[in-house]
């Protein structure tokens, strides 16, 4: 029998977002006797290495560095050879550049660039140069929603054939079981929600594409519909502390819970009534829609990216423009007003 195959899945960091849980899964679910993973980080590791440990991998961290420097680069290519590695799958753009580059370097013959978005906020010209040079040496590309294509070879000129969709996974049975109605009790009773209250949440992290604030800016809306709402913000980041300013500027603070990063995101589902994202343009295949329809959500997005790969208007949800407050809070209103269409379109997204 053939030894596993070292393969080596590098990121920036493992903080609580969509990729770093698709790679803790995938580091729990590859067949050993073929594959035997390993986790490096460039400049931080973060809550996610908890599971991958407990998967039996000890995640490496390559440098404290978020910047592209010698020291990653030297870091990255002494572990492609230490362990021997003979796939290696990158996330994100600086650990796309290193390691690519350290691939090419150490001779790796399977070089894979994973992409979560459907565009580069600062791709400057040094990058897209840098990126031309690096596709050329690339083996594949893996993308997670069939809206990421046309931008991959559109904007970033990568032949089609080298791009395989993989759409991102999660255990249904186990969300659906924690999704109980005790779960919904019990979450209620801890933010003082009512049992009747029609509650619409959103569970993201909270960065500037997710656009949170337009989420509170609708809920504002749906409040002044609905007095007896109450909205779930759920999620750690960059802009929570500015959501809970903009709670209070709204006057909603007795009406919005902002509990930040929660470890039982199936329970949180089943407290909701509706599940929202108000993201911008870069959004993919996201895990919080993915759990919401595994706990019998009806959903409400943005007609970006992947979403639509996910959402039937009418179906299991509807979709809005972004930056559009007016027109989520009247999805929302629509929603939490109709307990008949909740059910419809929840049983939809559970199908």
């Amino acid at each position: 029998m053939s030894s596993p195959v070292p393969v080596l899945f590098l990121l920036p960091a493992l903080p609580v977002g969509g990729a770093e849980r698709q790679i803790a899964s995938l580091v729990r679910g590859l067949d050993r006797t073929r594959f035997r993973p390993h986790v490096a980080c460039q400049h931080a590791l973060g809550p996610v290495a908890e599971e991958i440990r407990a998967a039996g991998v000890e995640p490496e961290l390559l440098s404290g560095s978020s910047r592209v420097d010698p020291a990653f680069l030297a870091n990255t290519r002494r572990l492609l050879k230490r362990e021997r590695i003979r796939i290696l799958v990158t996330h994100g753009f600086s650990t796309g550049v290193v390691g690519r580059l350290a691939a090419v370097l150490q001779r790796v013959p399977v070089r894979i660039l994973a992409e979560h978005s459907t565009g580069e906020r600062d791709m400057t010209a040094g990058r897209h140069r840098i990126n031309r040079w690096l596709n050329a040496r690339t083996s594949a590309w893996i993308a997670v929603a069939h809206g990421q294509v046309p931008y991959l070879v559109e904007t970033k000129r990568i032949p089609p054939d080298r791009i395989h969709v993989i759409p991102n996974g999660i255990d249904v049975d186990a969300i659906a079981a924690a999704a109980s109605a005790s779960a919904r009790d019990e979450v209620r009773a801890e933010f003082g929600i009512p049992p009747e209250a029609p509650v619409a949440g959103m569970i993201a992290v909270l960065r500037p594409e997710k656009d949170p604030k337009t989420f509170l800016l609708a809920a504002r809306f749906v409040l002044d519909a609905l007095p007896r709402a109450h909205f779930i913000l759920a999620g750690d980041g960059p802009l929570l502390d500015d959501m809970r300013q903009e709670a209070r500027v709204l006057n909603m603070e007795a009406h919005v819970h902002l509990p930040g990063r929660r470890a039982d995101v199936p329970r949180i589902l089943a407290a909701l009534d509706a599940s929202v994202l108000s993201s911008t343009d870069v959004e993919t295949m996201p895990l919080a829609f993915l759990e919401s329809m595994a706990a019998g959500l009806p959903l409400i997005g943005t007609r970006v990216g992947g979403l639509p790969e996910l959402v039937t208007e009418g179906g299991n949800g509807s979709l809005v423009e972004p930056r559009d407050p007016r027109g989520l809070a009247d999805a929302m209103e629509r929603v939490l007003g109709d307990a008949a269409l909740r059910d419809r379109w929840g049983a939809a997204s559970r199908e």
